[in-house]
């Protein structure tokens, strides 16, 4: 009998570290387990980086050390820090010396790289030529809670992705006016071709939007989000659905309410906003915010002066805060708005309720008259869903909902 061992085909090996995938920490012993399983399980470790001000010079020496692991990297993520806190500002000066000091021959190397996410980064022109620019695969941009110096700086990053199909703008904080004119583009350069625009603080909806309009760099855009839109912007938000209104199969909008409402100048009044009809429209989601109750006439008036022949599913995104005022949403006066979309196209009606975790020790009601102690602050989603059957059955369109409740986060 011999003393022979089993091999499994390197293939089948491949697919159980690929069910690892997320799981680093057990990737990280397979690497160390067998020499087989070392380049797969670089692969999966590396796909996605997460960069702050701890393991930015560590990531810059492990590439110098082994420049073959650059490669596998197609999500970048980087995160900086400012705040008012001491270590706050030590901690971002800690990254933006990395980034304004990264060698050059390091983002080249980057040649897998398709989606880069920055957060809480103070970004200028200087940062955009010395690394962000030569990052030329990126097809996903995401912005989250950064500071640009001028908007012109967001533009020239923009530009020197010519890949790039999605941008998504998060609590960007409030850039200035362009000090200058922008520069012409270069005719020859290849230009982004959007698709997909995710638009989440009010401060960056239209100024990004109304420059990608004029810039001719909207016309491929299938799938538009815009949230926490004053309800004084419905104005601007029309005439930005105009321009987008021949590709636009996918909207998405949040209204804010009258707090956020800066747009309107002083000593003015409110104008009716006009919509074109969105011809090729296939999906509409439309936001409700418990905690932005007043809104909610707004996004009704929206609802009623959209036209969308080619609708399919009409959704309403239900999100919760710490409060239960879900009971407030008007449901019958929704549905009877949404009954217009009936007579077209309309397929489904999604309902999805999203609530907020909460933090610190459980609410309670105290009823005095009662004599009673009761759990507060918790929505009654299944007393929600029966509100909603009812509502939109009363208007014959009960076979089309669909109530889902999301997970917590």
């Amino acid at each position: 009998m011999s003393n022979s061992t089993l091999t499994l085909p390197p293939e089948l090996c491949d697919h159980v570290l690929d069910q690892l995938q997320d799981d680093k920490p057990t990737l990280r012993n397979c690497a160390l387990a067998a020499r087989a399983w070392l380049p797969r399980a670089q692969h999966h470790i590396f796909h996605s980086v997460y960069l702050d001000w701890s393991n930015c010079y560590a990531f810059s020496r492990l590439l110098a050390s082994n420049p073959a692991l650059a490669s596998h990297v197609a999500t970048l993520e980087i995160e900086g820090a400012f705040g008012i806190f001491s270590m706050d500002r030590l901690h971002g000066a800690t990254l933006d010396a990395w980034l304004r000091a990264v060698p050059p021959w390091l983002p080249p190397r980057l040649t897998s790289l398709t989606k880069l996410e920055l957060a809480l980064l103070t970004i200028d022109g200087d940062l955009v030529r010395r690394f962000f620019s030569s990052l030329s695969g990126v097809t996903h941009l995401t912005l989250w809670a950064c500071a640009l110096t001028t908007f012109d700086v967001f533009a020239e990053m923009f530009l020197s992705f010519s890949k790039l199909t999605r941008l998504t703008i998060a609590f960007t904080q409030e850039w200035e006016t362009n000090p200058h004119p922008l520069p012409a583009p270069v005719p020859s350069a290849e230009r982004p071709r959007l698709e997909t625009v995710e638009l989440t603080s009010s401060c960056d909806n239209f100024k990004v939007l109304k420059w990608l309009v004029a810039e001719d760099l909207h016309h491929s855009v299938h799938t538009l989000t815009c949230t926490r839109v004053p309800w004084a912007g419905l104005c601007t938000l029309g005439e930005v659905l105009d321009a987008f209104s021949p590709t636009l199969r996918n909207l998405r909008i949040g209204l804010g309410d009258s707090m956020t409402a800066t747009n309107l100048p002083r000593g003015t009044g409110w104008t009716c906003p006009t919509f074109t009809p969105l011809s090729v429209l296939d999906t509409l989601t439309l936001e409700i915010h418990t905690a932005r109750l007043s809104a909610v006439p707004y996004t009704l008036y929206l609802l009623a002066q959209l036209s969308a022949p080619s609708l399919r599913t009409l959704a309403f995104a239900v999100k919760c805060g710490e409060f239960d005022t879900a009971f407030l949403i008007p449901w019958p006066r929704i549905a009877e708005v949404a009954a217009r979309f009936v007579p077209a196209s309309l397929e489904s009606l999604r309902v999805t309720v999203r609530e907020r975790e909460r933090a610190g020790p459980p609410l309670v009601r105290v009823d005095t008259r009662q004599g009673t102690v009761s759990p507060a602050g918790q929505v009654d989603v299944a007393e929600m869903e029966r509100s909603v059957r009812e509502a939109f059955e009363g208007q014959g369109m009960g076979r089309l909902v669909s109530f889902e409740r999301a997970a917590r986060r």
